[in-house]
């Protein structure tokens, strides 16, 4: 998981459906960490391991698109 202290290297919002919806990735020794809200309601961390910093960007994309709702 990712440190609280640290910085999020990315960072998406959108509107969607009526809702704010915003992601930020943050980068671990050996995997990214998406953490997600909607309408500044912590949804949860996505982890993803094993995958490049733009597969990470991809994904906290997709969340703030509407292409998923659970991390």
């Amino acid at each position: 998981m990712s440190d609280a202290t640290s910085k999020p290297i990315h960072e998406y919002r959108y509107e969607y459906n009526g809702q704010q919806r915003w992601a930020q990735v943050y980068v671990n020794e050996n995997s990214f960490d998406i953490h997600c809200f909607i309408d500044n309601v912590f949804q949860g961390i996505r982890n993803i391991k094993g995958h490049s910093e733009l597969y990470a960007e991809n994904a906290a994309e997709n969340f703030v698109l509407g292409l998923y709702d659970r991390p």
